[in-house]
């Protein structure tokens, strides 16, 4: 059975991973001849490092490895965008960084590719993943379900919560910036204080707060995701309407703060349906997806910067540096700033431990951002991946502790992604990859993932699962029988 699930999977996958078992060598050759010896170590330790990852999942490459991308697995999805977005480029950081912590930022980098993976596999001892079936889902056509047509239901009732919580949001906002800016393009140093008024220092309740991030991050790319994919399966006006509707309004509430990601996690979440739908995938559709997920953003940011002279080098640069380098750069700096000049906060920052401090919460992003700006009243805020939030709270303890509990987390999550869809591309699948995707890409670049399942409404999601999961086993199947009898 083993040998038929790893013929089928060599006849069916990109094996990105074995490509690299070729690749990494040659670029660590490459290394050794080219690269500075001030580097060389790092670099190396890097590529043994990413190449030590291959090795131990590749046969559960489909899930775990790069080759995972295919089905758009979420531990693939996150280990591809460590690797590209933090790993190679805290090498550049390293280059034009100098700290006596450079070298605990490096390693604590480098032991992700393999925490991550004990995580993974202590969770697949827990709750194991059927690699067959797995198999399955990269050959297999997007599939229809009886209970689909419920989620029309759902998918309304989702939309009028929605409506709720964006009119409660209007009563709050004092300015709304999407519609400064369509009136007076320019000026982004204003936007920028508008941005924060307009979310980040509101006056809001908790619950609204949290409410209007599950609304962007969750409900928004729910409704989205599912009323597409009923409107491509199911010919009717009505699910064509509805997907209609949660699209313009999606757009309308996700950039009516002028911030750009929860703009590009709808065209990602979308994406990500289209990458999933597609039983063959050419270079093509990959770039055209990518430009249209970056076409928001880059159209706010031109408008912001419509005044200056040169505008598209400084969109182009500024995107490059932003997608590619700020990222590490920032993680970089939670390494530099403590211990040297704060003390371990010993859990002030994270949700899970600051209501033990009878100091309160800790505003950790905000505090680099005054440090590493040198602005002391700014309110805005330098986000970095889970490493420096758990670096600056409990340090060494914090990055390899939570490391392997965040691999053993996505496990379980994926596990029951695979479990609830049946191991099928049908609506339970694509709805919950095509929107967990954005926090584990953009999300993932800046954030904890207590942010990730607390703030941006994720753990909604996996409460999801496990109901339906109940309704389908025990209550559907009751009432099946009910009305039989």
């Amino acid at each position: 059975m083993e040998n038929k699930y790893i013929a089928d999977i060599q006849q069916n996958d990109w094996n990105i991973d074995r490509a690299l078992i070729f690749i990494i060598p040659l670029i660590l050759i490459t290394i050794l001849i080219w690269m500075p010896e001030e580097w060389l170590l790092e670099s190396s330790l890097l590529c043994m490092s990413i190449m030590a990852y291959i090795l131990l999942t590749y046969k559960y490459r489909l899930v775990y490895g790069f080759s995972g991308i295919r089905i758009a697995s979420i531990p693939s999805t996150i280990v591809s965008t460590f690797t590209v977005f933090i790993s190679i480029p805290s090498i550049y950081v390293l280059m034009i960084r100098d700290h006596h912590n450079e070298l605990t930022y490096f390693y604590s980098i480098l032991l992700f590719y393999f925490l991550f993976p004990a995580g993974l596999f202590i969770g697949n001892v827990y709750r194991r993943i059927d690699l067959n079936k797995t198999c399955g889902i990269l050959k297999g056509k997007i599939e229809t379900l009886k209970h689909d047509k419920i989620f029309y239901e759902i998918i309304v009732i989702l939309f009028s919560v929605s409506l709720l919580i964006f009119f409660g949001y209007l009563l709050r906002a004092n300015e709304i910036p999407l519609l400064e800016l369509i009136k007076n393009p320019g000026n982004s140093t204003k936007f920028f204080y508008m941005r924060e008024e307009a979310l980040k220092t509101l006056s809001m309740t908790r619950i609204e707060r949290y409410l209007f991030h599950w609304l962007r991050s969750l409900f928004i790319p729910f409704g989205i995701i599912a009323s597409l994919f009923l409107t491509s399966m199911y010919s009717k006006i009505k699910y064509k309407n509805l997907f209609i509707s949660f699209f313009v309004f999606g757009l309308i509430v996700n950039s009516i703060t002028l911030e750009k990601s929860p703009l590009a996690s709808i065209f990602l979440s979308v994406a990500a349906y289209i990458f999933l739908k597609r039983e063959k995938v050419k270079p093509i559709l990959i770039i055209t997806l990518i430009s249209i997920t970056l076409a928001g953003p880059i159209l706010i940011t031109y408008f912001l910067i419509i005044d200056r002279e040169g505008i598209f080098d400084i969109i182009l640069w500024s995107y490059i540096n932003r997608i590619f380098v700020i990222p590490a750069e920032v993680l970089f700096y939670y390494f530099q700033y403590f211990p040297e000049t704060h003390d371990f906060l010993l859990g002030r920052s994270t949700q899970l431990f600051s209501w033990m401090h009878i100091e309160g919460t800790f505003h950790l992003s905000n505090y680099v951002a005054k440090l590493w700006w040198k602005i002391p009243d700014t309110t805005g805020s330098a986000n970095a991946n889970y490493l420096g939030t758990y670096w600056a709270n409990f340090g060494w303890y914090g990055t390899t502790i939570f490391t392997f509990i965040f691999g053993f987390i996505i496990h379980i999550l994926q596990w029951k992604i695979f479990d609830v869809s049946g191991y099928k591309k049908n609506i339970l699948f694509i709805i919950s990859i095509a929107v967990a995707i954005p926090s584990f890409t953009f999300g993932f670049l800046s954030s904890n993932f207590t942010i990730i399942f607390f703030t941006k409404g994720l753990l909604l999601l996996v409460i999801f699962l496990f109901g339906y999961d109940y309704w389908q086993n025990h209550l559907a199947k009751k009432i099946s029988y009910e009305l039989v009898k």
